[in-house]
């Protein structure tokens, strides 16, 4: 702070230089001089400790409540006392959130158990006290409450503890895969959009993933994934570009409600009808190629539609011309 750039300051303008002061100041002591006296042993011991399962899900527990009750302050000033590990805003909208929330999932402990144990064995005490940010909330619930914006809010109608595991579950209004019932077996046809990424990210679908994590990620690239359902699209509603290209998908329903849609990639599916484009108002870049598509009158009312590449469609040539009419630019060829 420039204290000669000013001749006046208001009280609570000081205050809050202040406050912001000794919070810097309390976090260089937290990061370097609570553990300074300590061995790599005695700090990866606590770091153990704090990255168990059981942890993690207290942690995700509170988060989630703030997140799902809108109190993206708390968050947000739950997030400044980390600022000394990581940078994480969360937004008026709550935009953050995910990045936040996957620090301390609970199915990443193992991945952290792991690198705590790596490092350790390397006596890397600088790196292990990079992972030292979750020590900071070992008492979250406390945190939480004493900041004055904080609703105790009851939020155990979406999300369970489940005893028997010790961790939190999460009930989902999304449908299972579809599956194919036989005398013999029971095979799922294809994933749905909400599992490709279950699989993507994790290498099986068989695990929990609250829809809210896919709220805050602009970009989704699951090309080839064997999708046949869309189901789970919906709750991307800050993504601007989308690629489900090379699929099975034929009902784009679910991308309706997603108004922040740029660019998106539909192409060498099995898509017929394209009415729910219409509702994409934001969209510029539009591939859809080699599908089923003979109507394209849901794409004359996108009026920020910039470039869209039709080939490989039954369209005739007078409404190629029509929309290129409309400053469009299309490739086509059948």
């Amino acid at each position: 702070m420039n204290w000669q750039s000013s001749k006046l300051f208001s009280t609570d303008a000081i205050i809050g230089e202040l406050k912001s002061l000794f919070s810097q100041i309390e976090g260089i002591i937290f990061k370097y001089y609570k553990f300074a006296c300590m061995t790599v042993s005695e700090l990866s011991k606590q770091l153990l400790e704090a990255y168990e399962v059981s942890n993690l899900n207290k942690i995700s527990l509170t988060l989630i409540n703030l997140f799902s009750t809108k109190q993206y302050s708390v968050l947000q000033k739950i997030a400044e006392m980390l600022d000394d590990y990581i940078h994480v805003q969360i937004s008026d909208a709550g935009k953050g959130f995910s990045k936040f929330m996957m620090l301390y999932h609970p199915d990443r402990a193992s991945f952290h158990i792991s690198e705590i144990n790596r490092l350790t064995e390397q006596n890397n005490f600088d790196a292990l006290l990079e992972y030292s940010h979750i020590l900071k909330l070992e008492r979250i619930e406390e945190i939480a409450s004493s900041i004055s914006s904080y609703e105790d809010i009851d939020y155990s109608p979406v999300y369970d503890w489940d005893f028997e595991t010790e961790g939190f579950s999460v009930i989902y209004d999304t449908p299972p895969v579809k599956e194919v019932r036989t005398k013999t077996s029971t095979k799922p046809v294809g994933y749905t959009f909400y599992d490709a990424i279950k699989l993507r990210e994790y290498g099986h679908t068989d695990i929990e993933y609250p829809s809210i994590y896919l709220e805050d990620i602009e970009e989704f690239e699951l090309s080839g994934s064997d999708i046949n359902d869309l189901d789970g699209v919906q709750f991307c509603i800050h993504a601007t570009s989308i690629d489900v290209s090379d699929n099975r998908i034929s009902d784009l329903s679910p991308l309706a409600g997603l108004p922040n849609l740029e660019e998106l990639n539909l192409s060498d599916n099995q898509i017929g009808y394209i009415d729910v484009l219409s509702n994409l108002t934001g969209l510029r870049t539009l591939f859809i190629s080699n599908n089923f598509i003979e109507d394209i009158a849901p794409l004359f009312e996108l009026e920020k539609l910039e470039y869209i590449d039709l080939s490989g469609n039954s369209i005739s040539p007078g409404e190629i011309e029509k929309l290129a009419d409309t400053g469009v630019t299309v490739t086509f060829d059948k």
